[in-house]
This record gives structure tokens, C-alpha cells and sequence, in this order.
């Protein structure tokens, strides 16, 4: 039984040692600089087929029409509430409004915190583990040039896919939560120097996020509004950094969806505003 119990603890089976590394604030620069030179030396040569870096629109700082779709997240930390993208993660758009309106996050958990990279939150048992409730579809991954893992992008995370030869991680019903390193003078010169959209560079530099995250996972929805529960959450104390399982219980206790326009913020969607501050971010050099 305990084995078998193992086995289905969803957290446990990703939590192996390639993948605590994978994470490592450390790798985070590199994994950045290598993304945008493949991007410039290899994409193009697809024949317009892959991600031209030139050709990258920042919606996800672009003010949303009135009837754009909305989640809003009532946690037990607050509120906080993001617009979707359905024109740009269609299935997996359709799939998640699907769950919100059916009510299926109502009373899920927060049940992983990565200090300055992530939460993970949907879940049906507080520690991640699947229950005879937990939504199990696996969706293929939408990647789309449009869409970045900036502060405050939500991420569909499931299983791992694909073949031997080309991995991918599905989309399901889990939500990434993405937060952000610290953009230092260092990291900073280093995205400088290494070319690619500079437009898309500069982004990261005011709004922070996870660039080595880049074009790996299906980004459906930008936070937009309740930064102050969403850093609450982020910066939640753990367990034990094995488990990254929240000391205090932290549950979404409602999530419904809207529209921009009962839900406004035009102020955040000032591409000139920094998104961080003083204290937002962790250093890139911890261990």
C-alpha cells in the first residue's frame, strides 16, 4: 500500500534530483542566453515553421478588450485575478473555463512553493497527490511566440509526454504559478549580450518572471491584478525544501470566470511600468 501510495503522489514522481537541479536559480542565466541564440541561429531556418524572435508580440502587456476572459482566484491569502488567451492556447483554454465553471477548483490546494520560481496550485489533497477527484486529461502542449512566462504567467502543467527523442510536458489540470529571480546588473548585461528581441528582453528586465521557462510549457493566462495575494502566496514558508509543501494550508477557495471589463486594471498593462520592487524577487545566486 505505501508503495502504491508513492506511485500516485503526482509531486514525488517530478520531484527527482534532474528535476530539483533543472530549477536551480543558478542555471537560470545560462538556460536564457542559450534560448535566445538558438532562437536567431537555428528557428529561422525552419522555413517560418519555428519561433522567429523578431516576430514576438508582447500581449500579455496589451491593454484587454472589454469582453476578454478572466479567472478570478479567491485563495485564502486573497484575491487575485489574470485574463486568458484562448485566441493563442485554444484547447487548453476551452479545457480550463470548462473546469472553473463546472467548479472544480473550488477547494483545491496550493500544495508546492518554489521560492522565486514558482507555486504550484489545483490540486485535490493538499499535497498534490491525485484522488479519485482530480481531472487526469492530458492535453498537448500550445506553444505560441506570444506567450512568455513573465511574473505572474499561468502555466499548465501535467505529465510528461512525447517519445524518447522529444520530450514535452502535457498540459492538465494543475496550474503553474510563475513568479521571479532577481534581474541583477549581472544577469541583466548577460540578456544584453546575448541578442534576440530586444523588445522582449527589456520585458523581463521591468516584469520579471522565469525566462529559462521559455517556450517549454503551455502559458494560457497573464495575472494582471491581486499582486499582493499572489506575492503572499509566492513567498510562502515550506516544510522542508524536499516536499516544498506550504507550512500553513493555502486553498483556492473559489475561482470563477469574468470579463476584463467587470474586472479592470488598465495600469498594469503600462508596458514602461516595472512590475518588481524592492524585495519581489530572490537572488539568482542561491543555492
Amino acid at each position: 500500500m505505501e508503495k502504491q501510495n508513492k506511485k500516485k503522489n503526482y509531486y514525488d514522481v517530478k520531484r527527482s534530483a534532474r528535476f530539483r537541479m533543472y530549477f536551480r536559480f543558478s542555471m537560470i542565466a545560462m538556460c536564457f542566453v542559450l534560448a535566445f541564440t538558438l532562437f536567431q541561429a537555428c528557428q529561422r531556418a525552419k522555413g517560418g515553421g519555428g519561433l522567429d524572435p523578431d516576430d514576438v508580440e508582447l500581449i500579455q502587456y496589451e491593454l484587454p478588450k472589454d469582453d476578454a476572459p478572466v479567472v478570478v482566484f479567491e485563495t485564502s491569502e486573497g484575491d487575485f485575478t489574470a485574463v486568458l488567451y484562448p485566441e493563442q492556447a485554444p484547447e487548453f483554454c476551452k479545457y480550463f473555463e470548462g473546469l472553473v465553471n463546472d467548479g472544480y477548483y473550488d477547494g483545491t490546494f496550493v500544495f508546492a512553493v518554489q521560492e522565486g520560481v514558482y507555486f504550484m496550485g489545483g490540486s485535490k489533497a493538499s499535497d498534490g497527490t491525485d484522488t479519485d477527484s482530480t481531472d487526469k486529461t492530458q492535453l498537448e502542449p500550445e506553444l505560441h511566440k506570444d506567450l512568455w512566462p513573465f511574473k505572474g504567467a499561468l502555466i499548465s502543467y501535467g505529465d510528461k509526454g512525447g517519445t524518447v527523442f522529444n520530450k514535452k510536458i502535457m498540459s492538465g489540470s494543475r496550474i503553474l504559478f510563475v513568479d521571479s529571480v532577481e534581474f541583477t546588473d549581472e544577469f541583466n548585461a548577460e540578456l544584453d549580450a546575448a541578442g534576440g528581441n530586444s523588445d522582449l528582453v527589456e520585458a523581463f528586465k521591468k516584469k520579471g518572471g522565469i525566462p529559462n521557462f521559455s517556450q517549454q510549457y503551455t502559458v494560457f493566462a497573464q495575472v494582471y491584478d491581486g499582486f499582493e495575494a499572489y506575492d503572499a502566496i509566492c513567498a510562502a514558508k515550506v516544510t522542508d525544501e524536499e516536499s516544498l509543501r506550504p507550512k500553513q494550508t493555502i486553498t483556492i477557495e473559489r475561482a470563477y470566470m469574468s470579463t476584463y471589463g467587470e474586472h479592470k486594471n488598465d495600469s498594469f498593462f503600462d508596458p514602461d511600468t516595472d512590475t518588481l520592487s524592492a524585495g519581489d524577487a530572490v537572488s539568482t545566486d542561491v543555492e
